[in-house]
């Protein structure tokens, strides 16, 4: 019986960073340069060979997957990917993040790399990604990211 209403097997939002759905999603790793937040958005760095938060110029690559081992092995609220670690960062798929601002459902995503928030009127674009739900500033929201 396939499953049609995801939110009656998986556990609600709780943070960014998070799947949305158990529907196919493709991620790649990386290697840590700088500290990147659970939900952030990551850009490569200068040599193409690890990642860090999207910054001012910057080309979005992905959004970082939440890890649970934090939370249910070590008991503690590092929410991010360390320096020198490695990162898995989703490239295609549905995902929760922050929003920077008051969002649409359709509209598209931006991200404020001052902030680190996903918003309608950031200053980078994230192509083939938009909004799934409505939500307030501070809030998660859901959004469908699909980059090469």
């Amino acid at each position: 019986m396939p499953i049609t209403n995801y939110p009656d097997y998986m556990q609600p939002a709780s943070k960014a960073g998070q799947l949305s759905s158990y529907q196919d999603y493709t991620a790649d790793t990386y290697a840590v340069e700088a500290v990147v937040p659970f939900g952030a958005a990551v850009q490569l760095n200068a040599t193409g060979t690890a990642i860090k938060p999207i910054a001012t110029g910057g080309t979005v690559i992905g959004i970082a997957l939440a890890q649970t081992i934090h939370d249910w092995v070590e008991k503690t609220d590092n929410q991010n990917y360390p320096f020198g670690e490695a990162a898995t960062i989703v490239k295609r798929g549905r995902i929760f993040v922050v929003a920077g601002g008051d969002v649409i459902n359709g509209q598209a995503v931006k991200v404020d790399p001052a902030t680190q928030k996903f918003t309608v009127d950031g200053a980078i674009a994230i192509n083939g990604a938009v909004f799934k739900a409505n939500a307030l500033a501070n809030q998660l929201v859901e959004i469908e990211i699909n980059l090469p």
